[in-house]
């Protein structure tokens, strides 16, 4: 569904909600894979160092998951 405004829609929600978030993240969810792989990558983030991920989509979700 390319150009039907998906993308303005989020950038909106971000911007008028920016003070309920720490963090915004972009994955790409075109498929299982590219999910798997934006979540892998979170994993090398400097904040995300600290934390010690394996590198796995599951750390990097706990991660995450412990923001705030």
């Amino acid at each position: 569904l390319g150009g039907i405004g998906k993308t303005q829609i989020v950038l909106k929600f971000i911007e008028e909600t920016a003070d309920c978030f720490s963090h915004v993240f972009w994955i790409d969810a075109s498929s299982a894979g590219t999910i798997t792989q934006g979540l892998k990558g979170l994993c090398s983030l400097p904040a995300a160092q600290t934390y010690a991920l394996d590198g796995s989509p599951e750390s990097a979700l706990f991660w995450i998951g412990s923001l705030r």
